[in-house]
């Protein structure tokens, strides 16, 4: 197990990781350490990101929704199932 995770760590993919693993890290230790800026303003932004996500959220899926409905492809979609089953 612990070779496994040396490989893991060791290869590119694992450096990048860790990488953008510290990154945050600091990222947050930093948004911490602001003196002007209260818990209440971060609170305020979080929830607005999160608002933010999730309207962005609706609106990739209803445009990929729309653009799937209107696409003359799958309107001429023919099943090779029979409707009929017998059991």
């Amino acid at each position: 197990m612990f070779q496994l995770l040396d490989l893991i760590m060791t290869s590119a993919v694992g450096v990048f990781l860790m990488n953008a693993f510290e990154t945050a890290l600091y990222a947050a230790l930093l948004a911490g350490d602001c003196d002007e800026c209260g818990f209440n303003d971060l609170g305020k932004l979080l929830f607005g990101g999160v608002l933010l996500a999730i309207l962005v959220g609706i609106t990739v899926s209803l445009l990929y929704r729309r653009k799937r409905d209107n696409d003359s492809a799958s309107a001429q979609f023919v099943s090779i199932r029979s409707t009929k089953r017998e059991d």
